[in-house]
């Protein structure tokens, strides 16, 4: 199909009606007037599908063996209306709102990362990857209770059921509930293609964390995006006299899915508080026991919603303490009944900004993680180091917020004396004068690729100049170690600083290396020194909430070995990992500012997996949704089975 012609001076931005919460709270007399809204994505000239730059919707219903003829938002009459009306009964609007909501998704992204977002590349031979420019979405791909981000095709797949035949909810006793009208579903399914992107290795299962981290961040954008509808924190602000510790539909996910199941489960994940046997809503109280005892992906990921909804009602009370002792003659407490519109409309300006911060805060972070093998106490020391990056004075208090609701559900980093922020940002790096040599050394034969990349903005040439950039830093650490180290030990000392190894595996865990069955390629070998793999290097340009830009250039190493964790002669294959993730800063490639290690020396850290793999813990539920695909030895996680746990 033949690409239109762009327009000489587009508009900055595209306007599209879709849903701020579920579709059933329009068919409701107190929500249905603030369901209804505009998204602002950013302009692009699009085929009809939608298909633009990102993402591409196709259209076809595998179960009901038809296609549904693609909308196109750039036609007169369907621009000219701010896209098409809400309708649950009408295709096209549901390709129209799959866009919206994956664009407005992807924006959020890239303003807090500060770099155009790249999907991973696809896998076409063991040894070959292939740029992948758009992201599929399929609106109605399945007849099941269930969507997915699918990481092989590259897709998302949504599907659509018959809700229960009793009435429940908002929904139509036997009607069809379609996954891909749900901003919150349609938002944490984007956030897995996503996070697939900056950290392809978060979808190995590891430990209990990962699959938990998965879920709990995608709902995490899902919850704090909604916010930014000012309109509708207006008005549920209102109903709960300003306060976010009272009953909301904010603090719900996913309503009418939940509502549409078997046996009337509501929200398919409530995250502030619950209605008790006799009927009453009550708010969830934190316990330091909460992250211990919730070992199940979801419960587990739920606990990391609620810490940072927490968090995030700590800055709201906090910031919005002057407007309420205004509004109580000084009291701080406001009446039980209604209060004024004009207190109830700057609370919502408040809480929408605070809102936006929190989740530019949380995807930052996610830079500032280990390459493999997250837990949520590497999160929070990543949120605190990207926070103070980007605002050091921090005078509304985010970052004590944050540390307080994870301390207040048990969730803590093993390696810290305490959590002040001093103790839970990342350490500086600490060089020798030959290390430091080392990396000037890299640092200036690396300058004309990194040039390269700052002056694109073009996504498949940055992933090229990526690549390009990538085997060149590669080829110098494989190849170059005895420009500035005279012996192999000092190799071996600064490679470990960066969690990598320089040993051949039969030397990697000292004297328990003799415990450990190493492979390659599936055979038995203990010989071979693991490949250093380069896997990012991208620049990026921050700017902060106090006004201050922060430009830098990440990069991650990982490296990693073939055991054989089995017993009684079964052969149980599993790939351990280590490396960093490297933050430099752009105008001076000699500072490095951070070095975040998983090191592949740690005989712990790989009892730990071994032991999670061979389900020898109270986590064994991992093996009913990773797998072993394509040939890998390594277990991944399969979203259609991770997500059919919760439903």
């Amino acid at each position: 199909m033949p690409h239109k012609k762009a327009l000489k001076n587009p508009p900055v931005y595209r306007y599209l009606r879709g849903y701020a919460l579920d579709p059933g709270f329009s068919t409701r007399l107190d929500t249905a007037v603030i369901n209804e809204v505009v998204y602002s994505v950013p302009f692009e000239s699009l085929e009809p599908g939608p298909i633009g730059k990102y993402i591409e919707v196709i259209d076809v219903d595998p179960p009901s063996k038809c296609w549904y003829e693609p909308v196109d938002l750039g036609a007169e009459q369907i621009a000219s209306q701010n896209g098409l009306a809400p309708s649950e009964g009408n295709p096209q609007f549901h390709q129209q709102f799959v866009y919206a909501v994956a664009m407005k998704t992807i924006r959020h992204f890239e303003r807090a990362l500060g770099r155009k977002i790249i999907w991973y590349p696809r896998k076409v031979t063991p040894t070959e990857w292939n740029y992948v420019q758009r992201l599929r979405l399929y609106p109605h791909a399945i007849r099941d209770a269930n969507a997915y981000y699918d990481s092989n095709k590259k897709a998302i797949l949504f599907g659509y059921f018959s809700a229960a035949d009793q009435s429940q909810g908002a929904n139509y006793p036997g009607g069809l509930v379609f996954t891909c009208l749900s901003p919150d579903i349609v938002a944490h399914e984007m956030t897995h293609a996503i996070l697939d992107s900056i950290h392809h290795r978060y979808l190995e299962d590891t430990n209990v964390d990962v699959a938990a981290f998965h879920e709990g961040f995608a709902d995490i954008v899902a919850l704090l995006q909604r916010f930014t509808f000012c309109e509708l924190v207006e008005h549920q602000l209102y109903a709960s006299a300003g306060r976010l510790d009272r009953y909301t539909v904010l603090g719900e996910l996913a309503t009418q899915f939940g509502e549409a199941l078997e046996g009337n489960r509501g929200a398919l994940r409530s995250l502030i508080g619950r209605w008790n046997e006799e009927g009453k809503w009550e708010p969830l109280r934190p316990s330091p026991s909460d992250y211990a005892n919730n070992v199940e992906a979801h419960d587990r990921g739920a606990v990391l919603v609620a810490t940072v909804f927490d968090a995030f009602q700590r800055v709201y009370n906090y910031q919005t303490r002057d407007l309420v002792r205004i509004a109580s003659n000084g009291t701080g407490i406001l009446p039980e009944g209604s209060i004024s519109r004009d207190l109830v409309h700057r609370l919502a300006e408040e809480a929408s900004e605070i809102a936006e911060h929190l989740l530019h805060i949380c995807i930052r972070a996610l830079d500032y993680c280990p390459p493999n093998d997250i837990s949520f106490g590497s999160y929070l020391r990543a949120l605190i180091t990207a926070d103070l990056d980007i605002a050091p004075e921090d005078e509304n208090g985010y970052r004590l917020a944050l540390i307080e609701a994870f301390r207040a559900r048990g969730i803590f980093f093993d390696r810290v004396n305490t959590l002040s922020i001093d103790s839970l940002r990342w350490n500086r790096p600490d060089f020798t004068a030959k290390e430091t040599n080392a990396i000037n050394w890299l640092a200036d034969k690396l300058k004309p690729y990194i040039r390269s990349l700052v002056e694109t903005t073009d996504r498949e040439e940055l992933y090229e100049r990526s690549q390009q950039a990538q085997e060149k830093l590669n080829e110098l650490l494989m190849g170059k170690e005895g420009v500035f180290f005279q012996t192999d030990s000092e190799w071996e000392n600064f490679l470990n600083k960066l969690g990598l190894t320089s040993r051949p595996v039969s030397q990697l865990f000292g004297k328990n290396s003799s415990k450990v069955r190493f492979f390659r390629s599936g055979r038995p070998d203990n010989r071979y020194i693991p490949k250093i793999e380069v896997h990012t290097l991208r620049p990026a340009f921050r700017a902060g909430r106090e006004s201050r830009q922060v430009e830098q250039v990440l990069a991650t190493f990982t490296q990693s070995i073939e055991v054989d964790v089995g017993e009684d002669g079964v052969i149980k294959p599993m790939i351990f990992r280590g490396g960093c993730s490297l933050i430099l800063k752009l105008g001076d490639l000699n500072v490095v500012e951070y070095v975040i290690v998983k090191n592949i020396r740690s005989y712990q850290r790989f009892s730990d997996q071994a032991k999670y793999v061979k389900g020898e813990d109270e986590n064994a539920a991992r093996a009913s949704f990773s797998l072993y695909s394509d040939g890998d030895r390594e277990l991944r996680l399969d979203f259609n089975l991770l997500h059919r746990l919760s439903s």
